[in-house]
């Protein structure tokens, strides 16, 4: 993954699946296994980045909405469990988004993402949309 950019506590990384431009994977730096553990300066850190990071896609690329999860399924699928705090979250669009002449829409808007869908973009795609989110920063 691609670092977009990190404050004290997070990573913001671009995924590399991108059905939904500048989905992104957001770590905790310090690992922790369940939310309830997050300390009161990592939960408004968190906060910050949900605010910069829509703010910015809102402007790059006139983000409508966004799903934020925080699904831990995969680290408790196989022993031994290995949780570590992370968010995703899926930038949703109502109308295409134009990335070097490419179009990529949300056939979806409006309902559930579609975790079928699965769209990798080529590595300069993949510069342009960090490129284009860290200008609006």
């Amino acid at each position: 993954m691609d670092t977009i950019f990190e404050t004290e506590y997070w990573i913001i990384n671009l995924a590399y699946e991108q059905s939904y431009i500048g989905r992104a994977r957001i770590p905790l730096k310090n690992k922790k296994g369940e939310l309830s553990e997050l300390s009161e300066a990592e939960f408004l850190d968190l906060l910050t980045v949900i605010k910069k990071y829509e703010s910015a896609l809102k402007k790059a690329f006139g983000a409508t909405m966004f799903n934020w999860t925080f699904m831990m399924n995969d680290a408790y699928k196989e022993k031994p469990y290995d949780p570590h705090v992370h968010f995703h979250v899926r930038p949703r669009y109502d109308h295409p988004v134009e990335i070097s002449g490419e179009s990529y829409t949300d056939p979806n808007f409006g309902n559930h993402y579609n975790r079928e869908v699965k769209k990798e973009v080529p590595p300069e795609i993949r510069k342009e949309i960090i490129s284009k989110i860290q200008s609006c920063l």
